[in-house]
């Protein structure tokens, strides 16, 4: 009886901190102050950004936990994108972890935030991912870099995620990993997910409790900064949406991966034209400074294609 009534006892100091803490956080983040700050970094949407901060802090104890500045200073990222952070939209998200004990904001990005910037780019016919479940099969077409799922969902269980592009030019790509490797790149790569499987914190990471969301993610990141056009937008959102990578030891490792692969530059989408002959030379049997360019242009664009029509199976 002793253990239970402490038990409840710490549950009502919990409700009463989570009650006390809500009204300091409304009127900090409603303040003059802060006001000022949300409308000078925001602009006329400034007004719209504290209604859904204030339901988001509202539906979420772990967030009240939280120094209301510093969940302020991580929804403004989404807010830069023009991305809403409604956890019914799924575009961004900011999630408390704990360091030391102590819950922390993140900007996290959703799958669907990601999708939603390619299609800005205007150069993406369609971009999708998904989960494979149980009784589903994946055939890959090695030769052009695509796959087919057949068969029918014999249960909820995930044994894989897919993604799939197709640029209006007309390229394609797709891949596809295990339920399992999917798995090890997070024990890898998040350090909440690691320490939760260790056994370090009982603190659920977002992979733990939204493991299919965070596959499909996973799927766009490996997708489109590799094979697909990038804007600056997608690249600040990469670069906004490592939080729980900070302080893991791999900040230096996943940087090289992404300055190694991914694109700096949007992709000009145009049709390049066709040279079946090279250029007559002019100036004596000499080629002009012109012509050389674009020799060497042509040369370059079709290593480029050739290089994105290999399989990544």
């Amino acid at each position: 009886m002793k253990s239970n009534k402490h038990h409840k006892s710490a549950q009502n100091q919990e409700k009463t901190t989570m009650a006390n803490n809500l009204p300091i956080i409304r009127k900090t983040i409603t303040g003059a102050s802060m006001q000022a700050m949300i409308q000078q970094r925001i602009g006329e949407k400034a007004g719209t950004f504290t209604t859904s901060l204030l339901d988001l802090i509202g539906d979420n104890k772990d967030l009240q936990e939280c120094d209301p500045n510093l969940v302020v200073k991580e929804a403004i990222k989404a807010a830069a994108l023009d991305l809403a952070i409604s956890r019914n939209l799924g575009f961004a998200y900011v999630i408390p972890y704990k360091e030391r004990g102590t819950p922390v904001p993140q900007f996290q990005m959703g799958y669907k935030g990601y999708i939603q910037l390619a299609i800005r780019t205007g150069q993406y016919k369609h971009l999708n991912t998904g989960a494979v479940y149980e009784g589903e099969t994946v055939v890959a077409d090695k030769i052009k870099g695509t796959l087919e799922i057949a068969g029918v969902p014999s249960s909820e269980k995930v044994v894989g995620f897919f993604g799939y592009m197709e640029l209006i030019n007309g390229f394609q790509k797709a891949i596809f990993w295990t339920a399992e490797k999917m798995r090890n790149h997070a024990q890898k790569y998040s350090k909440g997910y690691a320490s939760y499987l260790s056994g370090r914190t009982k603190f659920k990471p977002i992979w733990e409790t939204d493991f299919e969301g965070m596959g499909k993610k996973t799927m766009i990141l490996q997708l489109v900064p590799k094979y697909g056009p990038m804007s600056i937008e997608m690249s600040q959102a990469m670069d906004s949406d490592r939080a729980d990578f900070k302080g893991f030891g791999n900040d230096e490792q996943i940087q090289a991966e992404i300055d190694q692969n991914a694109n700096q530059e949007t992709i000009d989408i145009t049709p390049a034209k066709t040279h079946e002959d090279p250029p007559e030379k002019t100036n004596g049997g000499e080629m002009t400074e012109e012509e050389k360019a674009e020799i060497r242009a042509q040369e370059i664009a079709e290593a480029e294609a050739q290089r994105q029509g290999e399989p990544d199976f």
